[in-house]
């Protein structure tokens, strides 16, 4: 249920999850103390990005947890979330 301080206690909590963002950089990842790595550690390219996205979903269709079909939509998101 939600708590006091934003009402609606008799509410239940959106349950739609939640994310912490990597940092850009290395060195904001220092900065911020995260030991994961940054988006600029994990992947150079875009391209490099999307290829490993590309293989990750093609990965859960053929596991059984992604159809075929959502593949261009998920695609659009990492591109989008790319470009963030």
């Amino acid at each position: 249920f939600r708590g006091n301080a934003i009402g609606g206690t008799k509410q239940l909590v959106n349950l739609l999850g939640s994310a912490i963002p990597f940092a850009r950089t290395k060195a904001e990842r220092e900065k911020a103390g995260d030991p994961r790595l940054s988006v600029e550690e994990r992947y150079s390219t875009r391209e490099g990005y999307l290829a490993t996205a590309s293989e990750v979903a093609d990965a859960v269709v053929k596991s059984g947890y992604l159809l075929a079909g959502d593949i261009v939509g998920v695609m659009s998101r990492c591109e989008a979330q790319w470009a963030r």
